[in-house]
């Protein structure tokens, strides 16, 4: 196979985080809607954070800190540059002959091997990396980027006179590249809403997400709603820019966590159900693949076990996520049968079967 067919993950640097983030969502909107592979991006940035109590400059730093330590204080910097990207090669060089023709500040630039070749890393130890991220956050001190933020987030305040309090985040605004936020700060008389403007990690932490964990507790109800909401654009043909651009934000920061391990069987399931819906709204035809065979092959399992433990909306969501990546209608069929005999409490589950119904393809 030619190599600029290949698909790896490339190691690039960037001049400008913003701007870049808006193009790289702006273009893998585009490429959706064109029927292409997103562009999957990662950002080694968003896991070096500065040691707990600690920031650059301060006088913790000047006095007396380990060489490990101050090591550690500068990692962050020095990375703050770089992203890696999974694609191919002509696809990257396509994106760098346009960012250097248009004259963005976002231009992408090849990080260059010491024999002078374009720098790529193996998609197994970008796995391990990832993989290790999202289950130890890789062993550093990680804050969630705050561009990632949320409503409903439950975060910390850093800074100002609510110091140390806890608020819901109620409403977050975007606006000329920075972030507003309305939060809700529960008093002992009740609550009051506030404002804080240009938020960045110095002002607040986001609290809800375990310290050991990347991924929220609720992380499969999260997944669903996005899908659901996603699904649902798609279905109905949604001709919105900035629509579009969000949902394939949110496909793309999904799919980041497929590696996350789950023990329990059922959620297992049901997780990678998930994926695989992603991975066919991404177009990420090799994981797609991957992940339909998977699917399959715990089908044949459940099958062969009682009718009383195979008969269980884990089944359903991979029936409903088969039909989904291979437009089969004996999954949609099953799906929907199951659904008319058993009743199921979950909405969520009848929501997707009520979503395939109609047998359009997404």
């Amino acid at each position: 196979m030619p190599v600029n067919t290949t698909i790896r993950w490339f190691v690039m640097t960037h001049y400008d985080m913003r701007r870049f983030l808006q193009w790289l969502n702006t273009e893998n909107t585009q490429r959706l809607n064109d029927g292409k592979a997103i562009i999957e991006p990662f950002y080694p940035y968003d896991f070096l954070q500065l040691p707990s109590g600690l920031q650059s400059g301060s006088k913790d730093e000047e006095s007396g800190l380990s060489e490990s330590r101050k090591a550690k204080a500068t990692v962050k910097d020095d990375f703050i540059n770089f992203v890696f990207l999974k694609t191919t090669e002509s696809v990257i060089d396509g994106l760098v002959k346009d960012l250097m023709n248009t004259g963005s500040r976002a231009r992408l630039r090849y990080y260059m091997d010491t024999d002078g070749s374009h720098a790529t890393v193996p998609d197994k130890m970008m796995q391990d990396f990832l993989q290790a991220c999202v289950k130890y956050r890789g062993g550093f001190e990680i804050t969630p980027p705050i561009r990632s933020i949320e409503a409903m987030d439950k975060v910390r305040i850093k800074s100002g006179p609510f110091t140390g309090y806890e608020a819901s985040v109620v409403r977050v605004i975007h606006s000329h590249g920075a972030i507003h936020l309305e939060l809700a700060i529960e008093l002992v008389s009740g609550v009051m809403n506030i404002y804080m403007h240009d938020v960045d990690s110095s002002k607040v932490d986001i609290v809800n997400r375990n310290s050991t964990d990347a991924i929220r507790t609720d992380f499969i109800e999260y997944t669903q709603n996005h899908l659901l909401l996603i699904l649902k654009h798609r279905i109905k043909r949604t001709d919105n820019d900035e629509t579009n651009r969000r949902d394939t934000e949110m496909l793309t920061r999904l799919y980041r966590y497929r590696y996350h391990e789950i023990k329990n069987d059922a959620a297992r399931y049901h997780f990678m159900a998930l994926m695989l819906i992603c991975a066919h709204l991404c177009h990420y035809k090799n994981d797609e693949a991957e992940l339909r065979e998977k699917a399959l092959a715990i089908l044949t399992e459940l099958n062969q076990r009682s009718e009383s433990k195979a008969a269980t909306d884990t089944r359903t969501y991979l029936w409903i996520a088969l039909y989904i990546s291979t437009h089969d209608p004996s999954y949609r069929d099953a799906a929907k049968q199951y659904v008319r005999d058993h009743q199921p409490k979950s909405a969520k589950l009848r929501s997707f079967v009520s979503l395939i119904r109609t047998g359009r393809k997404v």
